[in-house]
């Protein structure tokens, strides 16, 4: 019996110390997009025709989680061939397979995207002066 009680004095001190948690980590709305890491450009078709027949290169985009896991927001960054980096907020409408891209000078695209089953290629096609893209990109990291 004084065992027992030594137990029942015990235990209560146990389970005040307990370093764990099982309250699942957070994760950002985001995540299911497959969007974030980066990518680097491998195809480009401008009105429905191959651009050039040179492979492409050295263009990146980076999507990164922002503070508010909530939300559909985020931080997306493009570096094209010659080093020049566009950084802003980017915020995705699940239902219409878009991405409404914003940068540091108020200037706005809208794209459609889609990532393949392999979450290895995103596709995107948008619209810039008149003139239709399709872009294909390759995960990086």
């Amino acid at each position: 019996m004084k065992k027992y009680l030594q137990l029942m004095l015990f235990l209560p001190f146990l389970m005040a110390f307990q370093c764990e948690s099982n309250d699942p980590t957070p994760i950002d709305n985001l995540e299911a997009t497959a969007l974030f890491g980066r990518w680097e450009i491998a195809d480009e078709i401008t009105n429905g025709a191959i651009s050039d027949m040179l492979p492409k290169c050295c263009e990146f985009l980076e999507f990164i989680p922002d503070d508010n896991i909530s939300d559909y927001k985020g931080l997306l960054t493009h570096t094209d061939s010659q080093g020049l980096i566009n950084s802003g907020t980017f915020e995705v409408d699940i239902a219409n397979q878009t991405i409404l891209f914003g940068d540091d000078y108020n200037d706005e695209l809208t794209f459609e995207y889609s990532v393949d089953d392999s979450q290895e290629n995103l596709t995107i096609d948008f619209t810039e002066s008149g003139t239709n893209f399709t872009q294909v990109w390759v995960r990086i990291k």
